[in-house]
């Protein structure tokens, strides 16, 4: 299985879903299953993804989709400074 469609969500053995945060304030959706980390699609090439994390959760829960969830952003402080990086750039927060 290489896509996850919202109306198949229900019937998954899904670990997780992780929503990353990507530039320009756009958040998509991705599933944990089987060990891997796969995107979410609403229809065929249109990726589950929303301006706010609240309407991704909104969507995962009328798809029946009430797992744990997280958000995974990507930090670029250590680099905006002109440091070294001393911790990995990724912060992985659970949501509510």
């Amino acid at each position: 299985m290489t896509r996850v469609y919202t109306d198949q969500l229900a019937a998954l053995p899904i670990t997780e879903i992780v929503i990353m945060s990507v530039e320009g304030g756009i958040y998509v959706a991705f599933v944990a299953l089987e060990g891997k980390l796969l995107r979410i699609y609403e229809l065929d090439n249109k990726p589950l993804s929303r301006r706010s994390i609240g309407d991704i959760k909104s969507v995962l829960l009328e798809s029946g989709c009430g797992i744990k969830s997280y958000l995974v952003h990507h930090s670029a402080y250590d680099e905006m400074i002109g440091t070294e990086c001393l911790v990995e750039p990724r912060m992985k927060i659970a949501l509510a």
